[in-house]
């Protein structure tokens, strides 16, 4: 520790101020030394810029270091040497920083706490020599002719061409990173091996490179190379992961070139299990490492959901990118671990969908797209021999919750087209006009209905089966049912409220005909959607409610008739009587019906966008209620358990305080007051009087802990809880905002949808009439069950199915040109879209660079012009 001290102390005596002396530039350190020692310090100055290796051929600093590696060795203080070789070289002020990194590299037991040593654990690489250490630069560099002469004068073999440098890169591997072809395909030549050699072009994106790995082949050789190539590596130090294969690792990066020459390799890929698989594969992976099967399953569907693999893989993009988003959303749901993850990917889907969608161009590719059945779908036979717009892709998209797709320009305005129909006029009218003509549609709908009924073919009849004139329509018939229902409950019955009256009146009688046609309407739905797509509908669901509360209502009313007509004065009736459930039944039916004209709405582009907040608010607040029904139960159950003992009906008590016990409050004595007097007391609605805590003075622990859980039930949920379900709700609202133009046109598309087929063309009650169409319908489809029967019969259908085949093929040609057009637009809107982003980007330096210096070398080579080889390493001034 001395030595050190003297030292320090020497250093300092000599130069002054070792701050001052590193600050001092080399020129003023130059003009204060002798002029015999500048050409010391200018050689010592350029050794310093030189890379290792550059300098250590020198015989002076060989000599130092092994001396200094002695010293260290026997545990002899060699700071002192340090200072004398360091003053002999560079003078005084040199010394002293030559001084202070030693003090700080060296290490001493006695003084722990003042330094640190430091020591590389990490696995060390083998050292290279000097002449692999140019190889290596020269790789980078791009110099191909000292390459090339590196590996001519390998004859010995002393050069290890796949050596590697700190970085453990090879020559293979910088060469493709620096993206000097020539000298690559030099390296393959010569036998320069590399495991991983495709993988670092794929993730460099060095397309050329690609294809040089992959159409190498050495004739010394048994086993292909691209077959090794292609296998999947293992390696714990790349970067992306641990099993990682060349098309994987292309479709991560989503590059089309790259993945066209490996499909033509005759690739393949696991398909992915279930996350519940109980296979014995999986099962094994499981066991053995779950982080790594979880990981690989997730490269796979990052693998999966690439739009350049759909697109070169996919004979149908657009419906691959469904289904797997719904996939990808499904497993979101399962591995929460990696829900972000997931989410991205099925995002990521659903907007490839909707770009490809983009490319259009015009009605005639729209239709072919919106109106394509995939094979899986059921065969609309109608639907071929008419030409009619079954639009099966854009269902699937709404069945798939594609929004990104149905909201999209292109769809959105094929959509107008066809809802309007022959209507296409109204959209360019006056609003007086429009306003005009749905009044008058309205108040006549009933005669309209008629002339369909008698004539659906003729002019009048084709405008009605337009969409918008059914939507008109239905909306009047819907608004002639709360009609009636106003009449029947605040007019009809005004002079009937003590008395039971008949069963079934007159307008009982209209109404259950309304009732009637509503409900095979939904049946008819439900008939054609399936179960599971028409309970997905809100609108489906508040129907369906609505209809079995009415039919129920009229159910109970001829009951209590038939059982309870004996008792007519309402004052001797049970609290169950069937008229008095009826009417509550009734009352819930007025309210839903009532609540149905939210959904009309969704056509309003003002009132579309606050009516689905609302109903994502009403989904927030189901998630709210489960927390506070529990928070509601749990502070019941202990209040009633507290006050039920002590209640005591009709005694006289005294007022102590606030405390008044004279009001024989029973509010907290069972469980139906105590949840009602908790409910209430979060509006503000529970009288104070209502919450005595205390029976008498001997029960202060009692009052004590009743005012306790108050309080907290006042905390918790009063100022907790109803603070939360503000926040979630305005949460809510702000997504949709947020998104309010997609999640309006995807809801109104939804709405639309449900009148474009002939499925409800009728609104109720002409809906029940047979209409002459049906009646054709039916004997039809008679004839042909007869015909089919006989010889003659089954040859027609044969020639019938024929020709449906004819046409699905037909039309499955024209979408995939369609489709084929799509793709070809898609790529070069992304690739226009990187150059006008991206002008001057590190690919088109690097190209840039590489011209330089094949220039350099060609100029180097035609002029003679001769160095040494390790003249690389000095500069070029």
């Amino acid at each position: 520790m001395q030595s050190k001290v003297l030292v320090l102390r020497e250093a300092v005596h000599i130069t002054g101020c070792s701050d001052y002396a590193a600050q001092r530039t080399n020129a003023e350190r130059g003009k204060n030394q002798p002029r015999a020692n500048q050409e010391i310090l200018r050689r010592n100055q350029w050794e310093e810029k030189q890379p290792i290796g550059a300098w250590l051929t020198s015989e002076h600093y060989k000599a130092f270091y092994k001396n200094k590696r002695e010293q260290q060795q026997q545990g002899t203080p060699w700071q002192a040497e340090i200072l004398k070789e360091s003053t002999k070289r560079d003078g005084v002020s040199n010394g002293s920083s030559v001084i202070m990194a030693a003090l700080y590299q060296s290490t001493d037991s006695s003084s722990p706490n003042k330094f640190l040593a430091l020591k590389d654990v990490r696995e060390v690489k083998e050292e290279t020599t000097l002449d692999e250490r140019l190889f290596l630069l020269a790789c980078e560099k791009g110099d191909y002719y000292m390459v090339k002469k590196l590996l001519e004068e390998n004859s010995s073999e002393e050069l290890n061409i796949n050596s590697v440098d700190v970085l453990g890169r090879n020559a293979i591997t910088i060469s493709i990173e620096n993206e000097n072809l020539d000298i690559l395909q030099l390296l393959l030549n010569y036998g320069c091996q590399s495991t991983d050699a495709l993988l670092v072009a794929i993730d460099s994106e060095v397309v050329g490179a690609v294809d040089i790995l992959l159409n190498h082949q050495p004739k010394w050789r048994t086993r292909p190379t691209i077959v090794k190539l292609m296998e999947r590596i293992q390696n714990p130090e790349y970067s992306t992961t641990m099993d990682v294969a060349p098309v994987i690792l292309a479709a991560h990066r989503n590059n089309y070139e790259i993945l066209t020459m490996l499909l033509k390799q005759d690739v393949s890929l696991p398909k992915p299990h279930a996350v519940g698989c109980e296979c014995t594969l999986c099962t094994a992976k499981n066991k053995k490492d779950s982080l790594r099967h979880s990981r690989f399953r997730l490269d796979i569907y990052r693998c999966l959901a690439s739009p350049a693999l759909i697109m070169l893989t996919e004979e149908d993009p657009i419906l691959r990118a469904f289904e797997l988003s719904a996939d990808l959303k499904e497993l979101s749901l399962v591995e929460v671990e990696f829900r972000n993850d997931y989410e991205e990917l099925a995002q990521k889907c659903k907007t490839f969908a909707k770009d490809l969608l983009a490319q259009a161009r015009n009605s005639r590719e729209l239709e072919v797209i919106l109106n394509h059945q995939s094979s899986d779908e059921p065969l609309d036979k109608r639907g071929l021999l008419e030409e009619r717009m079954n639009l099966s892709r854009l269902k699937l998209a709404i069945k798939y919750n594609q929004k990104e797709f149905v909201s999209q320009s292109n769809c959105q305005q094929f959509l107008n087209t066809v809802w309007f129909g022959q209507m296409a006029a109204y959209r360019r009218k006056h609003t007086c006009k429009k306003i005009l003509i749905v009044l008058t549609v309205g108040m006549f709908w009933p005669v309209l209905s008629v002339c369909y009924l008698l004539a659906p073919k003729s002019q009048v009849g084709r405008i009605i089966h337009t969409p918008f004139m059914k939507f008109i329509i239905h909306g009047a018939s819907y608004f002639t049912f709360l009609l009636l229902l106003n009449l029947y409950s605040l007019v009809y019955n005004e002079d009937k409220k003590n008395t039971m009256g008949p069963a079934l009146e007159r307008i009982d009688f209209l109404l259950i005909i309304w009732l009637i046609g509503m409900v095979w309407s939904d049946v008819k739905r439900l008939w054609y959607d399936g179960l599971e797509d028409f309970l997905e509908e809100s609108r489906n669901q508040l129907s369906f409610v609505m209809n079995s509360l009415y039919l129920a209502t009229f159910a109970l009313k001829v009951v209590a008739h038939n059982k309870f007509h004996s008792i007519a004065e309402r004052k001797d009736w049970d609290a169950f009587h069937p008229t008095l459930v009826a009417e509550g039944l009734f009352a819930f039916g007025n309210v839903l019906s009532y609540l149905r004209l939210f959904f009309m709405y969704t056509t309003s582009s003002i009132l579309g966008p606050l009516q689905i907040s609302m109903g994502q608010m009403l989904q927030d607040f189901g998630k709210f209620l489960g927390m506070f029904l529990l928070v509601l139960f749990s502070f019941t159950i202990g209040l009633t358990q507290l006050y039920d003992k002590g209640y005591t009906a009709n005694a006289q008590k005294d007022c102590v305080g606030i405390f008044c016990e004279q009001q024989s409050n029973d509010t907290f004595h069972s469980f139906t007051g105590t949840c009602y007097a908790l409910f209430w007391y979060i509006f503000s609605l529970a009288h104070v009087a209502l919450y005595v805590t205390r029976f008498s003075y001997s029960e202060e622990l009692q009052s004590f802990v009743g005012a306790l859980i108050i309080g907290t039930y006042n905390v918790v949920v009063v100022i907790v809880l109803t603070k939360l379900l503000v926040a979630m709700v305005h949460k809510s609202f702000q997504l949709i905002a947020n998104h309010e133009d997609k999640e309006w046109k995807f809801a109104r598309a939804k709405l639309w949808l449900s009148y474009f087929d002939d499925k409800c063309t009728l609104p109720p009650p002409f809906n029940i009439v047979p209409s002459p169409k049906t009646i054709c319908y039916l004997f039809n489809s008679i004839s042909k069950w007869i015909c089919s029967h006989t010889t003659s019969g089954r040859v027609k259908r044969q020639n019938s199915l024929k020709e449906w085949k004819s046409l699905r093929q037909k039309r499955d040609q024209n979408y995939q040109k369609v489709m084929c057009c799509l793709v070809h637009r898609y790529l070069t809107s992304m690739r226009q879209k990187m150059q006008s982003t991206d002008q001057a980007t590190v690919e088109n330096l690097n190209e840039l660079r590489q011209d330089l210096s094949k220039f350099r070398n060609e100029m180097r080579d035609l002029l003679g012009f001769r160095t040494s080889k390790y003249a690389m390493f000095y500069p070029r001034n």
